[in-house]
């Protein structure tokens, strides 16, 4: 009886073993509590364990002329007799097989292992010929704001360092992200999304970092969060100005240990994860009125990079207007319609508060009510665009501000300065910035 613990014991503890030191471990802790011994060898893999304080360490040794024989390829250096129910041949026997296989297994699993770092660095490579050979990329960039933004996405890439993403709503900041993804070393890996005011505050914590079986009401089994699935990947925080405190505190704690504990567990996981934010806010200001961690904010704030407002890229809108028309129509399973001059006229006369995802709307709206036949624009782009009054106004000033300091690379004072081009005193100019929630520092060329 003792032998057949033995064997299902060892057969148990080398089932899922990948490493030469790790099968070592298994098999010593396996026969540990039937045999009394301090040293085992595995003569196949050269794989040597030793007992140090009630663990079983691996060393780099050479064999002792004392050694056990156990089974073929095992010998163990005993530290009291053998017990006769395992000193059978038969027994021997059966474990020598068990041993065989499971180191045989390794070697498989070893040269897939090989293979798969091969083929990753093989692709790596194609990709970067490819990229040489034919740029591509999913985001227009026809006008100087959109052609620097991409410029500064391609620029940090190629690096770990998390990227602070800051526009108005719907200008693309996602499309942004996933470019940076794609030009990563990390593309072969997931890049995973959530907007993180899409979900209540209860949520957000184990969607981000998991939970444990039982760690609240309705849990009834463990789940990984995004950063455990995004492991070696990308997550990219859509709306991260929303975090609640709580989520906020634990996601800098993530940022700078790179582990995390899952919600109601106490076991620390280590992740590697590149951390892309957004947000349609000023976080500055959110820590200037204390609703947003400082110490977040300039964990987050690493490289920063602003997607212009579809208002200050107009040299996109035409290119931007047909891409978007061939896929709604394909979505649609239409023909796509000829472009006029007429209507992209009217397309470029709109202010466009909604940005790319607004005009993603009146696009489909005006397939759908042409009848795949022609663009029928809704009634409200139809018509001349109304005076820049009220929220349109307000609009028309943010734009004027941060063309300003774009232009300026972000001074305010002097006499090219941001504040003598619009006619405006500096302080008057900063509290405007600071009701609009405009912070300087996008606007700084990076050195």
């Amino acid at each position: 009886m003792n032998g057949l613990r033995l064997i299902a014991g060892v057969l148990e503890a080398t089932r899922d073993v990948h490493t030469p030191r790790a099968l070592a471990r298994a098999i010593a802790s396996a026969l540990a509590p039937h045999v009394s011994f301090r040293r085992l060898e595995l003569h196949a893999i050269d794989a040597i364990v030793e007992l140090d304080h009630g663990e079983w360490r691996t060393i780099d040794a050479a064999r002792e002329a004392t050694a056990t024989l156990l089974a073929p390829g095992l010998a163990v250096v005993l530290t009291g007799s053998l017990p006769a129910a395992i000193a059978t041949s038969e027994l021997r026997d059966v474990l020598g097989g068990i041993v065989d296989t499971a180191t045989r297994h390794l070697e498989v699993v070893q040269r897939v292992a090989t293979l798969s770092r091969r083929a990753h660095a093989a692709s790596r490579e194609l990709r970067a010929d490819l990229e040489r050979l034919e740029p591509r990329t999913e985001v227009i960039a026809r006008s100087s704001a959109m052609r620097d933004a991409l410029s500064r996405a391609q620029l940090v890439a190629m690096h770990p360092t998390t990227v602070l993403i800051t526009g108005e709503s719907g200008t693309g900041k996602e499309v942004l992200a996933r470019e940076i993804h794609r030009r990563s070393p990390r593309a072969h890996r997931p890049m995973l999304h959530l907007n993180c005011g899409a979900l209540p505050d209860t949520l957000i914590e184990s969607e981000l970092f998991g939970h444990e079986r039982g760690a609240f009401t309705g849990a009834d089994r463990a789940h990984a969060g995004l950063f455990e699935s995004a492991h070696r990947g990308t997550l990219f925080l859509d709306e991260v100005g929303e975090l609640s405190p709580a989520a906020q505190a634990k996601l800098l704690r993530v940022l700078q240990e790179r582990q995390l504990r899952r919600v109601g567990g106490t076991a620390q996981i280590d992740v590697d994860v590149r951390l892309i934010a957004a947000t349609n806010r000023s976080l500055s200001a959110m820590v200037a009125n204390g609703t947003f961690r400082d110490d977040l904010y300039y964990r987050l704030d690493v490289f920063a990079i602003r997607v212009p407002a579809l208002r200050d890229r107009r040299g996109d809108l035409a290119p931007l207007a047909n891409a978007i028309a061939g896929e709604l129509a394909a979505k649609l399973g239409i023909a796509v319609p000829p472009m006029t001059r007429a209507t992209l006229s009217k397309l470029d006369a709109h202010p466009w508060p909604g940005n790319v995802r607004e005009l993603m709307n009146v696009l489909e709206t005006a397939l759908i009510l042409g009848g795949g036949r022609s663009f029928e624009l809704p009634e409200q782009l139809a018509r001349p665009a109304a005076p820049t009054t009220g929220p349109h106004f307000e609009s028309a000033v943010r734009a004027a501000i941060e063309r300003s300091l774009r232009a300026t690379s972000g001074k305010i004072y002097g006499r090219d300065g941001a504040a003598a081009q619009l006619g405006l005193k500096p302080g008057t100019l900063q509290s405007k910035m600071r009701k609009l929630g405009i912070d300087r520092r996008s606007f700084v060329a990076p050195r």
